[in-house]
């Protein structure tokens, strides 16, 4: 299971290099939003917004590649000519896309680095 990506910065910050397990995750999660960091579905509150405990960062067009892999890390071991900029936002085609949710790369990452896709991708309506 894939956490959003503020639970698994948190759990990885907590767990200073331990192992992590499942129960670790949910009992990290529930806190986040018993402390009112996160809502339910993994976004930050208002109230965590407010206080500074989480930055709200928001893809802005025709950012150079460089700002748009300070954004999403994870696409430094990726190829720039796997993109694209269409209407000021660097997209990626529908094969790429397929690579990156694919078992052997998935595979290699982090957690941090999978919410990092599917972060990415879930602020896409279309692939190229």
């Amino acid at each position: 299971m894939i956490y959003p990506i503020l639970v698994e910065q948190a759990v990885e910050e907590l767990a200073e290099g331990e192992k992590i397990t499942l129960d670790y995750k949910v009992q990290v999660y529930q806190a986040l939003i018993k402390d009112k960091i996160i809502d339910e579905f993994g976004f930050p509150t208002a109230y965590a917004l407010s206080q500074g405990y989480v930055e709200s960062i928001t893809e802005e067009p025709n950012l150079e590649w460089d700002e748009f892999l300070d954004m999403y890390p994870i696409f430094k071991k990726c190829d720039q000519v796997e993109f694209e900029r269409i209407n000021g936002f660097w997209e990626i085609t529908t094969d790429f896309q397929a690579k990156l949710m694919s078992d052997s790369f998935q595979a290699k990452l982090t957690n941090i680095e999978k919410a990092q896709i599917q972060e990415f991708l879930s602020g896409r309506q279309r692939a190229v």
